[in-house]
């Protein structure tokens, strides 16, 4: 969905969408803390914010501004299908969330112990892999199952993915630090910044 003449912006603690064509902003969202990091994908703005240290992330309509739903967490390696928000959590668990209410449909935790596995879409299929071990998803119920990734694509070798739904996201927005929220990495357990890497060979 490509918007020629729109731009996202946030100055303090706004949120506006700018009309390059007209010089108009065609919203604005206020929020109660500072904006520290947005990024865009399709229909949905997602926003970082924080106050004392605290670090929040909400949910927003592209085409309103309406906020949707807030988290009081960062989400890591965010895919969107079909109307379900998957993302990877700190504790290296899969959670599931309804798009539209941000209501929890599931929480599992992946078993991965030393490292944060990577997520992946690949044939319609969301695999966690490490170079040890790779896990299939069920996207209706959360279960794992151990496998192996497609043909000719190993899982020890690996160690970036741009994936299906990575590939057709149009933009990937960044916070003040330089981190992209939006990133084929773990959970962020390892470097204290938003995204840690799966750097060693554990599970």
């Amino acid at each position: 969905m490509k918007q020629q003449g729109m731009v996202i912006a946030s100055e303090k603690e706004e949120l506006f969408k700018y009309n390059t064509k007209d010089q108009k902003k065609e919203w604005s969202t206020k929020f109660e803390k500072s904006i520290v990091g947005i990024s865009r994908i399709e229909d949905f703005v997602f926003v970082s914010t924080t106050r004392w240290g605290k670090i929040y992330t909400t949910l927003v309509d592209y085409h309103t501004g309406e906020k949707k739903w807030s988290l009081k967490k960062i989400l890591y390696n965010i895919h969107i299908l079909e109307g379900t928000l998957l993302y990877l959590d700190t504790s290296k668990e899969i959670v599931s969330l309804s798009i539209e209410t941000g209501e929890e449909r599931f929480r599992v935790k992946t078993g991965f112990r030393w490292t944060s596995p990577k997520m992946t879409l690949l044939g319609g299929n969301v695999y966690l892999f490490s170079p040890k071990k790779t896990l299939l998803l069920n996207q209706k119920n959360g279960a794992l199952t151990e496998t192996q990734l497609p043909s000719k694509l190993n899982s020890k070798e690996i160690t970036f993915i741009i994936d299906e739904f990575q590939m057709n996201i149009n933009t990937l927005g960044s916070a003040d630090t330089g981190h992209y929220l939006m990133h084929d990495g773990g959970g962020g357990d390892a470097s204290g910044g938003d995204f840690g890497g799966d750097a060693g060979g554990g599970e």
